[in-house]
């Protein structure tokens, strides 16, 4: 619950550090401070029927009536609240992009610019105007390849339009000039998928920020991965960088972004902060890019419309001060730190030698005895197991007894240092990985089977491999002809180092209407692609094929299943199950488009599940053979899902107490595994706040060393 005022009073703190501020056309805006996430709603009859368009400078509100046309400034944080009028705006709200501001209200230079929709417009526009003129002046770009929009910001005085080229805006003689600086290069523009750009100035250096989402989704997509790139003014182009400082944050709503020094206890540094209205309620992400993982807490309980966002408000004050003279609440739910407590242990690591006093008794363990010691010990202690002593390493098989789980397996930099987290024993371990460690490509899982990992290199994600982590037994296809695009890619043996191993990758249109499905065999030369179209759409959900029967099932994200039979190659689309969304839009604003969903063999089962948001419990289906339909059950016999898009698993009864669970590629800060118990139906911990490598895959342990002649 809100916490309201209706005397015109700002809530606690406000205009001291950044707070997130929305209004909902009505009289009240909400205020939610990011310490704690607590929401405070104060009754403003100024904004009473309007719109609020955007923040600049701190804490203005540019205001709109769309009915009137009314449009003025609105600084929140005075009392009283300072108000200055601005012509009529007449455009349609779907016409105009970002707005900026050149200098405070303070100053005479003091101009509002509005950028035309790419979206809507054809022609590039700028909008703009000074407190006390009485009409829009209109700037029709100069530059036919240039789309003044999304991509501006503020920076000494100027405003900077920055992706693709470098136009700085100035105001000469009491006139908007465009000045074209040059062009920028960017070596990995054409690689990028669905995603959207920002442009953010910081101490002086202008950054590129490259968001990407899974499935161009609208906002009910899955962020998946963050790239900063620091414009390098010499060579004018995009340089990459893994950090944008210890001390610095980023801000972004909408097209508004901001740095400002980091705040204990409110604002982590090295960290990027996204408000995005998904389809359960308003969020806020966080981007550590010290780890390269990823978090989200809701802040609003209701999603919002464009022009409806929450916005960032950011006192002025607060940019230029050192990031030491500013401290707040120590215990913030965004910028919890991992405890030192916590640590993580090797793989390689040895158990040291005690005194030979204390070790002889170890020694002289019965075999009988010291065997039923192993068969109570996790993967790793087996692993360390005989190396305690000479007589524990005779124990027959250690590690080859071992029942095994899915490991959510995760890197966050090029050194090589991959994490292990076992999300049943609540344990994170390293393991050292030499492909992983260049300083050249950038390596990105796409999918694992029975402990090897699909995974991709360069640029364009073209250059791929199939490893084992665990033993750096490797497998190279061929390069794909373009950038990496599947929905989803797995392979038919679970060791692909067999000759007769068959190597499958799919992927659809948005719509569903057009399908390639790619192929590979150790004697071939180049992946094969098969083309089709449909007039019933077959949109393929983003998650892996399973190998099922002999054909590599594939589920559309309506719920129905696709196969395809690698011994007659040949690619089908089944009749039955029927869909479990019979009519569903898939481009527009129907919510049940955009449900994630994810295949599985339990035991010689296929179980579907789609899940859609934290306010509903995921759908689980079996699928009957004898009548192929699907049956929604209420639970899995026991047995665990282990859920990603890249990959998921499943385990038939696992130990400890842990079945009838669906488990999550996210942990809490304390190392607790995040999953649904479908028989206490909720949430554990809970739904949100909580940690997801970016990076990452779950991947069973696999000791075995395999050699290529090998037949499975």
């Amino acid at each position: 619950m809100a916490a309201k005022s209706d005397d015109n009073s700002l809530p606690p703190g406000f205009g001291t550090r950044p707070w997130l501020v929305q209004g909902s056309r009505g009289d009240t805006l909400t205020f939610v401070d990011v310490s704690d996430l607590s929401l405070h709603e104060t009754v403003v009859p100024e904004v009473r029927g309007k719109t609020c368009l955007g923040c600049m400078h701190g804490d203005w509100l540019l205001m709109l009536d769309e009915s009137t046309a009314d449009c003025f400034l609105l600084r929140i944080s005075t009392n009283p609240r300072s108000k200055i009028q601005l012509p009529p705006l007449h455009q349609p709200l779907n016409f105009l992009s970002t707005i900026k501001m050149l200098e405070s209200p303070d100053s005479p230079k003091c101009t509002i610019l509005i950028a035309s929709s790419p979206e809507v417009e054809e022609e590039s526009y700028l909008l703009y105007c000074r407190p006390g003129e009485d009409e829009w002046t209109k700037l029709v770009s100069p530059f036919n390849d240039i789309h003044l929009s999304a991509f501006m910001c503020n920076y000494e005085g100027k405003i900077y339009s920055a992706c693709s080229n470098l136009v700085v805006i100035d105001m000469v003689d009491g006139k908007i000039q465009l000045q074209r600086v040059g062009t920028i290069k960017d070596e990995e523009k054409y690689a990028r998928g669905s995603g959207c750009y920002h442009v953010v100035e910081s101490c002086g250096k202008l950054f590129l920020l490259w968001i990407e989402e899974l499935g161009c989704f609208g906002n009910d997509g899955l962020l998946t991965a963050i790239d900063v790139f620091c414009l390098d003014l010499e060579l004018m182009s995009w340089e990459r960088v893994e950090s944008i400082g210890s001390d610095r944050t980023f801000l972004i709503s909408e097209n508004y972004t901001f740095s400002c020094p980091s705040i204990e206890g409110v604002l982590q540094g090295n960290c990027v902060y996204l408000v995005w209205s998904s389809c359960d309620s308003e969020r806020l992400y966080k981007f550590c890019l010290d780890d390269m993982t990823i978090s989200f807490q809701q802040i609003l309980p209701q999603p919002t419309k464009p022009w409806c966002r929450a916005f960032w408000t950011v006192p002025a004050s607060i940019q230029s001060i050192l990031p030491m003279e500013i401290s707040a609440k120590p215990n913030s739910l965004l910028s919890t730190k991992l405890s030192k407590d916590i640590l993580l242990n090797d793989l390689d690591e040895h158990i040291e030698d005690g005194p030979e006093n204390s070790l002889c008794l170890w020694e002289h363990l019965p075999v009988d005895l010291l065997e039923l010691i192993v068969s109570n010990l996790s993967l790793v202690d087996r692993i360390r197991f005989p190396t305690v002593c000479k007589a524990w390493s005779k124990v027959s098989n250690p590690i080859e007894q071992a029942k095994v789980w899915p490991w959510l397996m995760h890197i966050s930099k090029q050194d090589g240092m991959c994490r292990l987290f076992d999300p049943l024993r609540g344990e994170e371990y390293n393991m050292q990985v030499s492909i992983f460690k260049t300083n050249e490509d950038r390596h990105i899982f796409r999918s694992s089977k029975d402990g090897w990992v699909f995974a991709s290199a360069g640029i364009y994600g073209h250059d791929i491999f199939i490893i084992n982590p665990f033993t750096e037994d490797i497998v190279e296809p061929p390069m794909f002809e373009r950038r990496y695009h599947y929905n989803g890619v797995s392979f038919s043996s679970p060791n692909p180092m067999c000759p007769n191993c068959y190597f499958f990758g799919i992927n659809s249109s948005l719509s569903g209407k057009f399908l390639n499905i790619h192929t590979w065999r150790h004697e071939e030369t180049e992946w094969i692609e098969q083309h089709f179209e449909y007039d019933v759409p077959f949109p393929v959900g983003y998650n892996n094929p399973v190998m099922f029967c002999g054909k590599f099932y594939c589920l559309g994200r309506k719920g129905n299943l696709g196969a395809f039979d690698p011994t007659s190659n040949t690619w089908e689309i089944l009749d039955k199950p029927e869909p479990i969304h019979a009519e569903m839009d898939l481009l527009e604003d129907d919510h049940r488009g955009r449900e994630f969903c994810y295949l599985v063999d339990l035991e010689g089962e296929l179980i579907s599940v789609l899940l859609h948001n934290a306010n509903e419990a995921p759908r689980v289906f079996k699928l009957d053979l004898t009548k192929m339909s699907w049956v929604e059950v209420e639970d899995i016999g026991g047995g665990a899902l282990f859920l990603d898009h890249r990959t998921s698993y499943s385990v038939g009864s696992p130990d400890g107490g842990h079945g009838n669970r669906i488990y999550f590629p996210r942990y809490s800060v304390d190392r607790k595994p995040v999953f649904y118990d479908m028989d206490n139906k909720i949430y554990y911990p809970s739904f949100y706040g909580h940690i997801e490598p970016l990076n990452c895959a779950w991947v069973v342990p696999n000791l075995h060393k395999n050699e290529s002649t090998s037949e499975d």
